[in-house]
């Protein structure tokens, strides 16, 4: 989820995902920040594990959806299923860095996996909660939610497409039992990492946040602590340690669509 600003070292590496490093540090110089004193032990077993578990979790909600008739909910209820593709991705990224893998589909898993964590979460949110209420007024909430809609596709582009142009500014690799996507960003030089790690967060959870179900905002506040914390303890592996995490907690998406109260915008949206 944040297309990770992760900032590692920058004689280690430079990775994208926005993760505000305890020290002062260029965006693209290392989105990892820490300094890899604290390990994390996943695999492909993990992500495989994480992928299959979230397939039945996101059918159950589309069918839910489908059965109450709630195309409103309809992009909430994918987002397991989407959950569940990025970690299976992931998973083919393990697979392709362990000693004999299939090394040529470590680059495309990768990239592809990264489109989720810097491009799609940050333009999916925003238009989830917009598509809650469609028919709602204009209002200022209504607003902000399209700002932060059009922001996360700007920022989302400016982010991955460069991987996409140019293969060689893409260097996964294994760090202290985790996996580092070591990046180097357009705004390289010019933007600091830690403005831009909050910058990216806020596009991130904000929408959720702004939403007018109870649970949905339960929801984005987890996913903003889990921001915090693995920014914090985990930033040399920012970006797949906290999409995994987050993966995990979409799971609950399914008891939040089941909301008795309506999960829509509220008042004055």
């Amino acid at each position: 989820m944040r297309p990770a600003l992760p900032g590692a070292r920058r004689s280690a590496q430079a990775s994208i995902p926005p993760c505000c490093p305890p020290r002062r540090a260029r965006l693209g110089e290392t989105f990892a920040a820490g300094d890899g004193s604290t390990p994390m032990c996943f695999s492909s077993s993990a992500s495989f594990v994480v992928a299959a578990a979230l397939l039945p979790l996101g059918v159950a909600s589309v069918r839910y959806c489908r059965h109450h008739q709630r195309s409103d909910l309809l992009p909430l209820a994918l987002s397991p299923l989407f959950f569940s593709t990025q970690q299976a991705l992931e998973g083919v990224v393990w697979l392709g860095l362990a000693p004999g893998g299939p090394g040529d589909l470590v680059h495309p898993a990768a990239l592809a996996y990264l489109f989720f964590a810097y491009a799609f979460w940050l333009a999916w949110f925003p238009w989830c909660v917009l598509h809650l209420n469609r028919q709602a007024p204009p209002g200022l909430r209504r607003r902000l939610l399209q700002i932060l809609l059009v922001l996360g596709l700007l920022l989302g582009a400016g982010l991955w497409l460069p991987l996409l142009l140019d293969g060689s500014v893409l260097q996964p690799s294994m760090v202290h039992g985790s996996l580092n996507y070591t990046t180097t960003l357009l705004a390289n030089g010019w933007i600091n990492l830690g403005f831009g790690s909050t910058v990216y967060g806020l596009l991130i959870t904000a929408p959720i946040l702004l939403s007018g179900s109870e649970r949905l905002r339960w929801f984005g506040g987890c996913i903003l602590g889990i921001f915090l914390i693995t920014h914090l303890a985990y930033g040399y592996a920012f970006t797949s340690v906290w999409c995994f995490f987050s993966a995990l907690l979409s799971g609950s998406l399914y008891w939040i669509l089941r909301d008795p109260k309506p999960v829509a915008l509220q008042g004055h949206a």
